[in-house]
């Protein structure tokens, strides 16, 4: 395939507009193939597709494909149109755009994946899922923006983030989180939430300004999430065949769902009916009224 520059009639009478479109290759149906070091780089496959020589950018309407990161890991794609910026090595798609990557899958409206960077950038409409392998649990993250490093196996999720985990045995609890900044690493199975920090599982919500999760710790002796700095949980609990309602205030919240346990430190207190409770250490039960309490000198329970 190539293009004529119109030889020696590229000059008689052609104005700007003229030699720009002297410039620009149009295909239907088209597919396009970028090698590097005599490797697959990118492929892709659209309706329509628009090669500017100048620019040396390609436009395209209902573009697929996918592209390989230098670990040579296939990233799948798809949009209602964009461009590809050979030069930069920057694709950007927009409308219905979806991108597969490593564990991860995603919806937006708007796709930015820069292959030197090996960094996607989704805008608009987020909405995310993401595989835990180890132990088969599903990640559910929504957010106004996010930005996805395929390589290195880690993502930031921006603005309004709302998210789940839903666990592979039907039997074990959800847990359901929310915040303005979420930082996920697959590599180490941990993620971080700060600003706003909301954690809902069953009948406890807690709120804090920074939480985790540990997403391998669900089944052990160990905390699967925690939230400090201005932490206060909300709880119902079942008493005398009623529901009420639980308040409790501190500065460290670990949570073990292995013991169905929360622990409370950093000067807690937990309104409970007409009683406060205080202590150094704060032990809450889930679905019951009994709270252990570790004073400085003796441990009692209340119920």
């Amino acid at each position: 395939m190539g293009q004529w520059d119109g030889g020696v009639f590229k000059d008689i009478g052609a104005d700007d507009k003229q030699k720009n479109s002297m410039q620009e290759s149009y295909f239907k149906d088209a597919k396009y193939h970028l090698l590097k070091d005599d490797v697959p780089s990118f492929n892709l496959t659209s309706d329509e597709l628009t090669i500017n020589s100048t620019t040396e950018k390609i436009f395209f309407i209902k573009p697929r494909g996918f592209a390989f990161t230098s670990a040579n890991e296939r990233i799948d794609y798809e949009g209602d149109h964009g461009f590809f910026n050979q030069s930069a090595e920057v694709l950007v798609l927009e409308q219905n755009t979806k991108v597969n990557m490593n564990v991860t899958s995603a919806d937006a409206k708007k796709l930015t994946y820069q292959m030197k960077e090996d960094r996607v950038h989704l805008e608009n409409e987020v909405k995310t899922k993401t595989l835990h392998e180890g132990e088969g649990d599903w990640i559910y993250v929504n957010s106004d923006e996010a930005y996805f490093w395929p390589q290195a196996k880690r993502s930031r999720y921006v603005g309004n983030v709302e998210g789940e985990i839903d666990r592979k045995r039907v039997y074990e609890d959800s847990l359901s989180f929310s915040s303005y900044e979420l930082l996920l690493n697959m590599v180490d199975l941990k993620a971080d939430l700060n600003e706003n920090v909301v954690m809902k599982k069953r009948y406890l919500t807690a709120t804090s300004r920074r939480g985790e999760i540990f997403l391998e710790n669900y089944n052990k002796k160990l905390k699967y999430f925690a939230l400090y700095d201005d932490v206060k949980v909300v709880e119902k609990v079942m008493l005398d065949g009623k529901f009420i309602e639980r308040k409790a205030f501190s500065e460290k919240l670990e949570g073990l769902p292995s013991e169905s346990k929360i622990i409370l430190t950093g000067y807690p207190k937990v309104y409970q009916l007409n009683d406060v409770i205080k202590g150094n250490k704060i032990v809450l039960r889930e679905n019951t009224e009994v709270v252990e309490v570790d004073d400085a000198n003796t441990k009692f329970k209340v119920e």
